[in-house]
């Protein structure tokens, strides 16, 4: 290296000379100290050794992201006998897939059961978090209690609630009974199967966004309370001006993450309905599951799963657009 042929005495007297501007030495910046001792990086040969450190990170990446991606796009031009490939038939499974009634309603059943779980989950979550950010010890205490369902697995949660909604034996449509009313099939019923997934699904992630909001306010400083208060405002001013701003894009984060988990979420419907009652809880992603081990052409099924992938991108680069608005 050149700092190998500098002088331990010429190194002193430079640094020296840069920093106190030695009248026989002339000084030196930090830009021409660093050159001197460091020599010019961008005259270093390009080495292979490189990649070695990024080499296991690139390699998972591609195995776990990049080629089941590929393979499901190239999936998507094929036709097959279950797994058997039988030939190129080009867009043809996309005509199939996007002249399909069903796959119509699918999608607008993806989009309201998304819709519907993130607004319950974010209200409910900001409600919890604005209630017992100051409570102390006592709100310590009733986050840990209200955290419990989101440690549950998707599938004793989709047991419970189905227990719970059971139109036979379950507790809610019996309280439901006693007020005179008829609770009706619950989860067998085609116009309130989707809503009570909803709400199952809110329930059971709202207290992850509790979580979020709640790091987000502990790490506002009080400064900026003080000053509304200085100013008059009360809790409404607070939240309006000072709150709501700070926490938006841990908010906005938050929102993202569970977009793509509803997206794909399939344990809960399989466990709660199955997709029925004549497909009124079908996903995309249920879908897609179902056609990957049922179907005979498995095509429009790589179909249905590329538009599940683009949705997310999609998601991703709006959340990501917001965000630069509202930090920049």
């Amino acid at each position: 290296m050149i700092i190998d042929k500098i002088p331990v005495k010429q190194v002193k007297t430079i640094t020296m000379s840069a920093t106190k501007g030695n009248s026989r030495t002339p000084a030196l910046n930090s830009q021409s100290l660093d050159l001197a001792i460091h020599g010019d990086a961008h005259n270093k040969p390009f080495t292979f050794g490189y990649f070695v450190w990024f080499a296991p990170a690139i390699l998972i990446l591609f195995l776990v992201t990049l080629y089941p991606t590929i393979f499901v796009l190239w999936l998507s031009f094929q036709k097959t006998r279950y797994y058997d490939l039988v030939g190129y038939i080009g867009l043809a499974n996309y005509a199939e897939v996007f002249g399909s009634r069903a796959f119509w309603d699918t999608t607008w059943v993806s989009i309201s059961y998304v819709a519907g779980s993130l607004a319950g989950a974010m209200v409910l979550g900001m409600i919890a978090a604005l209630a017992l950010n100051s409570a102390g010890v006592t709100g310590s205490f009733l986050r840990v209690l209200i955290l419990f369902p989101w440690t549950l697995s998707m599938s004793v949660v989709g047991s419970i609630w189905l227990w719970l909604l059971n139109p036979s034996f379950g507790p809610i449509p019996y309280l439901i009974k006693l007020t005179g009313l008829d609770p009706g099939l619950m989860l067998g019923d085609p116009d309130l199967a989707l809503s009570f997934t909803v709400l199952v699904t809110a329930w059971w992630s709202f207290p992850y966004v509790m979580v979020m909001a709640t790091a987000a306010m502990q790490s506002i400083p009080s400064e900026l309370y003080e000053a509304v208060e200085i100013d008059g405002g009360g809790a409404v001013v607070k939240f309006r001006y000072v709150t709501l701003p700070q926490i938006l894009p841990s908010l906005g984060s938050t929102a993202l993450t569970l977009s793509i988990m509803y997206l794909t979420l399939i344990t809960l419907l399989i466990v709660m309905t199955g997709g029925g009652p004549l497909g009124a809880t079908t996903t995309l992603s249920l879908e897609a599951f179902r056609g990957t081990i049922q179907a005979v052409n498995i095509g429009p099924t790589a179909v249905v799963s590329i538009v599940v992938l683009l949705i997310n991108v999609l998601v991703g680069a709006v959340y990501t657009r917001l965000t630069g608005r509202v930090t920049g």
